[in-house]
């Protein structure tokens, strides 16, 4: 339903219903966002196991408490209400055996918004009306209906870097006053911590579709057949909206290796600047790419478990028919032996519905002998073993998985991840396909512990040397982290 701010009906709904303003209204309202933006705002964190925000929350209490005890619940009582008020979501990932909690998209906003509103430092007005004017001529461009427009826009463009680039070479070279430097650095730092908030968002947006998809299933009676082919084509469709397409082109520009070394340089670049000193501590920008791919990684295992979540449904359904047909054929038997020794009297006592599908015995086939395989019973001659290549028995290969990982370990020190294509450059690759494929086993194995991605939506091409040759081979794209 689409609000009209301009009417009081629903200016009220979104005040009684929406949990972002349902938080700001509650009695320990202070409590509730001082912990949660400590535990995770401040050092960067996205979720939590149980014991260890318990364990958190206790401590902060403790303190909170000194002098005048305000809050008397435990902290596990506090953490189950903030749940159930939909300020925290609590959900098992996989086989554990604790709960995980992070912030639900209405906490995120609440957050956001309450930590906007004692901004003192000044508004800038400059860096935001330029990246407007940048996003118009984006948007200008790209949409161009004809060759002739796009060419011109793109010939303007062109112009105005002549010119800088003329001015330069005249030692015209203007560098950004601190004002300014500081003034674009704190926008770019806001839209960094919006980016990962939208993030709570666009995962509770896939949720809620795939609830809606689920929801048309289990109100329609369709067979199993049906129903499979229509939740998973649900499934498709979910991927192409709106939403599934800017989360599968945003994954596809983060998991490019260029962009993740061209934002790495542009964030050691900018810290450089004498401007900025001091900021790298409490800043988003240095695990930004880092946080950027836990959260995209989250997203794309949230649809990993609802998918799971659909299959186990089909499964729960097959189970209820089968279950059903049982009991009716069971019910069938006992009604035979009821009449059994005393059968209807009438010629008629059952009639179906329709002409009945007669299967005769004689439709089917007649058997069909195997062919006879003929051997060749000729006498047998004395072979020449000289002849004979045995070279491979005395070749074999063994790849031990511990030497990969110590190689990839030590190629880590220093980095939040590296690609397999790296790896293979900075170490070559000795013994062919088979290293190449242990590594591309090690990287699945690891992503089960989340400690490595692979992207079969992007691929990299992989150069070994052997026995003379070399071999070039295609895979997904296939990143360790740290």
């Amino acid at each position: 339903m689409k609000v009209n701010f301009s009417r009081i009906e629903d200016v009220q709904y979104v005040l009684d219903q929406h949990k972002a303003v349902k938080l700001l209204r509650k009695q320990h309202a202070p409590l509730i966002i001082a912990f949660l933006w400590s535990a995770f705002k401040e050092v960067h964190r996205q979720a939590y196991g149980s014991r260890e925000l318990t364990s958190l929350l206790s401590d902060y209490l403790f303190f909170a408490n000194e002098g005048e005890p305000q809050y008397p619940k435990p902290a596990r009582t506090y953490l189950e209400e903030w749940t159930q008020e939909g300020f925290l979501r609590q959900f098992y990932e996989g086989n554990d055996e604790e709960a995980t909690f992070e912030l639900t998209p209405a906490t995120e906003r609440a957050l956001l918004w309450i930590t906007e509103l004692d901004k003192r430092e000044f508004i800038g007005a400059e860096s935001r009306l330029l990246q407007v004017f940048q996003q118009l001529r984006d948007l200008a461009i790209g949409s161009a209906l004809t060759k002739q427009e796009r060419l011109e826009q793109l010939l303007e463009q062109r112009e105005a870097l002549d010119k800088e680039i003329l001015a330069i070479d005249n030692d015209e070279f203007d560098r950004l006053d601190p004002t300014r430097i500081r003034e674009r650095y704190a926008l770019i730092e806001e839209t960094a911590g919006k980016l990962l908030s939208d993030f709570r968002q666009i995962e509770d947006n896939f949720r809620q579709l795939n609830a809606r998809a689920r929801e048309e299933q289990i109100t329609r009676q369709s067979s199993r057949g049906l129903v499979l082919d229509e939740i998973f084509s649900a499934q498709d469709a979910i991927m192409e909206t709106d939403q599934g397409k800017t989360f599968h082109a945003f994954w596809a520009f983060l998991m490019d290796q260029s962009r993740q070394e061209e934002l790495d340089k542009l964030v050691r670049q900018v810290f450089d600047q004498p401007e900025l000193s001091g900021t790298w501590g409490h800043s988003v920008l240095p695990r930004l790419k880092m946080s950027l791919v836990e959260a995209g990684d989250r997203v794309n295992k949230t649809t990993d478990r609802l998918v799971e979540q659909l299959r186990r449904f089909l499964a729960s359904r097959a189970f209820l028919e089968n279950k059903r047909a049982g009991q009716i054929i069971e019910e069938i038997e006992q009604l035979a032996l009821k009449v059994k020794n005393n059968p209807p009297s009438g010629s008629s006592f059952v009639e179906l519905e329709g002409k009945p599908n007669v299967h005769l015995l004689m439709d089917r086939g007649l058997f069909q002998p195997p062919e006879i395989l003929n051997l060749d019973n000729g006498p047998l001659s004395v072979g020449d073993a000289v002849d004979v290549v045995a070279s491979g028995l005395y070749e074999q290969l063994y790849i031990d998985p511990a030497e990969l990982k110590g190689r990839i370990k030590v190629l880590l020190r220093g980095r939040d991840q590296i690609s397999l294509r790296q790896i293979t450059e900075e170490i070559p690759i000795e013994k062919g396909l088979s290293e190449l494929v242990a590594y591309f086993g090690l990287a699945t194995s690891l992503e089960q512990k989340q400690k490595a991605v692979i992207n079969e939506d992007l691929t990299e091409s992989i150069v070994y040397h052997k026995s003379g040759r070399d071999y070039r081979i295609d895979l997904p794209q296939t990143l360790f982290l740290a």
